[in-house]
């Protein structure tokens, strides 16, 4: 679904972005902050749940926060 609404492997907002291996993780391209990626997983669910009227949960994984 994720790649469905626009949001590709490699995908880049600023210095966050998806992996280029697997659409599920995010990944800091350099200087990114936390507040970063945090933005662009907002994006991700928002526009996710524009296209299919479906909220994406949160894996309760982070690493280095």
């Amino acid at each position: 679904m994720i790649e469905q609404a626009g949001f590709r492997k490699g995908f880049v907002q600023g210095r966050a972005g998806i992996s280029s291996r697997h659409t599920l993780a995010l990944v800091n391209r350099g200087g990114a902050s936390a507040a970063d990626l945090l933005a662009l997983r907002d994006v991700i669910v928002t526009g996710v749940e524009a296209k299919f009227e479906i909220h994406l949960q949160m894996e309760p994984v982070l690493v280095g926060f």
